[in-house]
């Protein structure tokens, strides 16, 4: 994630209705995360860990509410493709004038059904977020490319794929090591 005064990386590890994202805070080649957090899709539910200090902590998380599209909102399925990490991507755009933003999607159809689903537990307030869940039939596809601006093409946050891999995930990448503490007990 790119932003006007600071670059964030995150790794995203996804097995069935799990997701693991790994935060690393202004260090691409750092080997442990400053934080992860733990999605569990099927039972709702997101945990903060900790590695450096063996801690987790539950987070209560805010109930998706649905936003509409209405007329401040222009939804735009382009035919433009360009070949990301080795996907056929899809230009998306959604703009809103009354917020001065337009969001740029390059997406790619896989098995990415995780995705619409892990946003909404997700909940994040960046309109990159928001913007994506507002798009008709999106079931399959994930951005390997976001770029929000102002309307009048200033960048504002630009979000991209660096790598992406298929292999075998092991479960204890999704569970809590046993030695971790509660840091609410």
């Amino acid at each position: 994630m790119e932003m006007i005064d600071d670059t964030l990386y995150y790794t995203y590890y996804v097995k069935d209705k799990m997701v693991r994202m790994d935060e690393f805070n202004r260090c691409r080649d750092c080997k442990v995360p400053n934080n992860y957090l733990l999605f569990d899709i099927n039972k709702q539910t997101i945990t903060i860990v900790n590695p450096l200090r063996k801690m987790y902590i539950n987070v209560e998380r805010k109930a998706y509410k649905e936003r509409q599209v209405d007329d401040n909102f222009k939804i735009i399925k382009t035919n433009n493709t360009k070949i990301i990490h080795g996907y056929k991507c899809y230009q998306w755009r959604v703009r809103n004038k009354q917020e001065n933003t337009e969001v740029s999607y390059w997406v790619a159809f896989d098995n990415f059904d995780f995705f619409v689903d892990f946003l909404k537990l997700f909940n994040r307030s960046e309109k990159h977020a928001q913007y994506f869940l507002l798009i008709p039939e999106t079931k399959g596809y994930f951005p390997m490319l976001s770029e929000e601006r102002t309307t009048l093409r200033e960048e504002k946050i630009t979000l991209r794929v660096i790598n992406i891999q298929k292999k075998q995930l092991d479960k204890s990448l999704f569970q809590i090591p046993k030695d971790y503490k509660n840091f609410e007990d």
